[in-house]
């Protein structure tokens, strides 16, 4: 797997998704649609593999999230999912279909662009041309997870400047 991709794999924690515990990832309060399980259960898998990569990911993008929660909006037609992520040790252990209390920031995008960046053979590409174009936004809910998603929003900035 390419440093890129990898590097995406780790802002999927800013996504989806974001550190594995040794029990492995938990998933809680799954009262939901066929069609919000199915994308909570794709995007379990894919962090899975997120997960066996993040210890090798550049530390400007899985630091900011390590040990924090992370809520994820994900915009359905008739719904908004809430997904709140935790990390921990810079891998994704636990999806909370309810949401987290106190998420750090709050990634907001749709459905279609989710499963996108799960099917793309480049999801960091793919990702940061979602945040270019505005359909994944990423916001600082406190004066550190603003500090936090302005240095990762940063590191993606200059990786377009020069060209990476």
């Amino acid at each position: 797997m390419t440093p890129a991709a990898r590097a995406f794999l780790c802002l999927c924690l800013l996504l989806f998704v974001l550190a594995p515990a040794a029990d492995g990832l938990v998933i809680t309060n799954t009262d939901l649609t066929p069609a919000e399980v199915n994308l909570l259960f794709a995007m379990r898998e894919y962090t899975l593999t997120y997960n066996e990569y993040a210890g090798r990911l550049p530390g400007w993008v899985t630091g900011p999230f390590e040990n924090e929660k992370v809520n994820l909006y994900v915009e359905f037609p008739d719904a908004v999912l809430v997904i709140g992520i935790t990390f921990r040790d810079r891998k994704i252990v636990s999806f909370d279909a309810k949401g987290c209390p106190d998420p750090i920031v709050t990634v907001t995008t749709d459905k279609a662009t989710v499963e996108e960046v799960m099917a793309s053979g480049r999801p960091f590409d793919t990702f940061r041309a979602a945040m270019r174009n505005g359909t994944i936004t990423v916001e600082g809910n406190t004066l550190l997870g603003m500090l936090r998603s302005g240095m990762v929003r940063f590191g993606l900035r200059v990786m377009d400047i020069v060209g990476l």
